[in-house]
């Protein structure tokens, strides 16, 4: 080999960014450049000659590649830390056999990767940061729903309220919305839309229920000139065609003909519709809520509702819990809808112990609608400021009266007190799961702070911890 050669092949050993070693075939440290001084913090003078397996063992290193590639006789890659220099190296060593297919050297080339680490763990933290934010953001947004009737205190609404978030973030379409008439269902449609990335597009809904077949269809996919008898001259653009880029909110699906099942079937197959009278089919992009108080699969073994159409609209699902289901949900809905009605009538009307015990324990067929119009007409209609009264005539049914069965007795005077007393202790117990302080528990009941603590006190009611 030429000198110019071996000075070519020394200054690349010598300069170069990575660590590089040389061991001969028993292990020992033959020749070591400046990087891998740097990297191991020591110089070369004093290893030099030395086998890897001492440098182990002085703690130097914590393993060594060179001793795996003997053992081995493959080539090998490992993380390796240096304690003296604080580096975290990539480590590779390879083997070079002489003719007799005996190891005669290792080459060792060592790699910084302390600041992959380093980023790594940044990244690591930074994920956990936006995952506490977004979990920050989703309690907020929770918290904010009750601007818009939507209460979400019960267990149960919570996690619809946080599936119908999740579906919003991730663009789902085809959501098929289950629950009783009056439970919110599109309010939870308008909130799925709100917070999807279609959210700056059209929110358009109809009511499946509310038109006979020719004009629903007519309604959804529009129709051209002259389509049938007193069609606009110029024809009309169809539900579908407004609601492009944005939601179509199919309430009540389940009252939909078979014709207009079928058309919406091919809609959801090819993002297509055909207009009444037209020739060529729209390509349109929206995504698609459907809402029913039916039971759907029911429907199709009674062949009244397509089984493909309702695999299709089967993708994701949500349930919204009826009212009697979510007593945690009834008294927040109550205080909003006093608070909200106070205001338009320009009242200064209240509700006590016994009136939210009587809309605890009411049924509430018509669900969260039904809820809004007793307090809407208890505070427009009673002459008095305690509602009381008022509310207990709007909601007396026989599941108030069965509700109130344990507490009857022969002795009436006996069996009003009793009553009154487990009224009490029930919203005493609802305020102290509710509420942290008894400032907090004082205004929820609308009573004043001593007297809230003088009953916390008879009652042995004490606030939930946490």
């Amino acid at each position: 080999m030429k000198n110019t050669d071996l000075f070519f092949l020394e200054t690349i050993f010598t300069r170069s960014a990575d660590g590089l070693l040389i061991c001969d075939g028993r292990g020992r440290i033959l020749k070591m450049n400046r990087a891998a001084e740097r990297l191991n913090g020591i110089r070369a003078d004093q290893v030099l000659g030395k086998d890897v397996k001492t440098l182990v063992k002085e703690g130097q290193i914590n393993r060594s590649a060179t001793q795996e590639v003997l053992e081995t006789r493959r080539q090998v890659s490992l993380i390796q830390t240096t304690p003296r220099a604080g580096y975290s190296l990539l480590v590779t060593g390879t083997p070079v056999f002489d003719d007799a297919g005996n190891i005669a050297y290792v080459v060792v080339n060592e790699r910084d990767i302390s600041l992959i680490h380093d980023m790594k763990q940044k990244l690591a933290q930074v994920r956990q940061e936006s995952e506490k934010m977004r979990d920050e953001l989703t309690e907020l947004t929770l918290r904010e729903l009750s601007d818009n009737d939507v209460v979400a205190q019960s267990p149960c609404m919570k996690q619809t309220m946080h599936l119908g978030l999740k579906l919003a973030r991730i663009g789902a379409s085809n959501v098929l919305l289950y629950g009783e008439s009056g439970t919110g269902k599109g309010l939870l449609a308008k909130f799925i839309h709100k917070h999807s990335q279609r959210a700056d597009k059209p929110f358009i809904q109809i009511n499946c229920a509310a038109l006979p077949e020719n004009l629903l269809e007519a309604e959804l996919f529009g129709y051209e000139k002259g389509a049938f008898t007193g069609a606009s001259e110029t024809g009309k653009a169809g539900l579908f065609e407004l609601a492009s880029g944005g939601t179509l909110f199919l309430d009540e699906i389940g009252e939909l003909s078979p014709g207009v099942q079928a058309k919406l079937l091919k809609y959801l197959d090819d993002q297509e519709i055909m207009p009444l009278g037209g020739t060529r089919s729209k390509k349109i992009d929206c995504a698609i809520l459907a809402a029913t108080n039916q039971d759907l699969a029911e429907l199709t073994r009674k062949k009244r509702f397509r089984l493909d159409l309702f695999h299709r609209l089967n993708t994701f699902t949500l349930s919204i819990p009826p009212l009697r289901e979510r007593p945690e949900d009834i008294l927040e809905l109550a205080r909003i809808c006093l608070k909200r009605y106070n205001k338009k009538y320009r009242r200064r009307a209240h509700i006590g112990y016994r009136s939210m015990h009587a809309l605890k324990t009411y049924s509430f067929p018509g669900n969260v609608r039904e809820l809004i119009n007793i307090i809407k007409q208890a505070v427009a209609m009673c002459d008095r400021r305690q509602l009381d009264d008022y509310l207990i005539r709007l909601t007396e049914t026989p599941a108030v009266s069965t509700a109130c069965e344990p507490f009857k007795n022969t002795d009436a005077g006996t069996g009003l007190v009793q009553t009154l007393e487990a009224v009490e202790h029930d919203m005493l117990r609802q305020a102290a799961d509710q509420c942290r302080t008894t400032r907090q528990a004082a205004e929820f009941l609308g009573i004043s702070q001593p007297t809230v603590v003088r009953k916390f006190k008879k009652y042995g009611v004490r606030f939930r911890k946490g």
